[in-house]
């Protein structure tokens, strides 16, 4: 009797702990967010003129749309070359998480952007500190760099340092997007 009890209890037990919802719903736990850059602004050491891109300015970096694009002057002789560089003013302290770069984009990826840069944050826009060296890829995709977000940087700078040709005097980029601590 004691072991049929326990055999319709067992059995009572299982049906009604399969009676679970078809769907599990997850909370979104993630710990980084895209940092809002409608108010930030860029500066470059180098810039197209009016007439010569369709932007060709740093502020491209920030207007959230891939097609338009920096681009270092290469309206002049001798082109400048590399180093380049963009400043990001950010207006307040950002603990970033990562920082997304995408490539001017185009039918085949282009080849003869940057192959290397480092990254810099900075309080006043004058002193920076080094957030890490990283090699670019041919590819139209955004690429994301991890960072730490120990410290809140207002300014970031991105220093092209080599080109993938080795070669070219020149660079561009579509987009730069930071993602930040929640």
């Amino acid at each position: 009797m004691k072991t049929t009890f326990l055999c319709i209890a067992f059995v009572v037990f299982t049906i009604m702990g399969c009676s679970k919802p078809e769907a599990v719903l997850f909370k979104d736990n993630s710990t980084a967010i895209k940092a809002d850059k409608s108010s930030w602004t860029a500066t470059a050491d180098s810039e197209t003129p009016d007439g010569w891109e369709n932007t060709g300015k740093a502020s491209a970096l920030l207007d959230g749309n891939n097609a338009t694009y920096w681009h270092t002057d290469y309206s002049v002789s001798p082109t400048p070359g590399y180093p380049h560089w963009v400043l990001i003013d950010m207006k307040a302290d950002q603990y970033m998480v990562s920082v997304a770069v995408t490539n001017r984009q185009a039918a085949t990826p282009n080849r003869v952007g940057m192959k290397k840069f480092k990254l810099e944050g900075s309080r006043d826009g004058q002193a920076f500190t080094s957030l890490g060296e990283f090699n670019f890829a041919i590819t139209n995709a955004a690429q994301t760099y991890p960072l730490s977000p120990s410290e809140g940087w207002r300014y970031l700078k991105l220093t092209a340092l080599e080109s993938q040709t080795g070669t070219t005097a020149h660079t561009f980029l579509s987009e730069i997007d930071v993602f930040t601590t929640k």
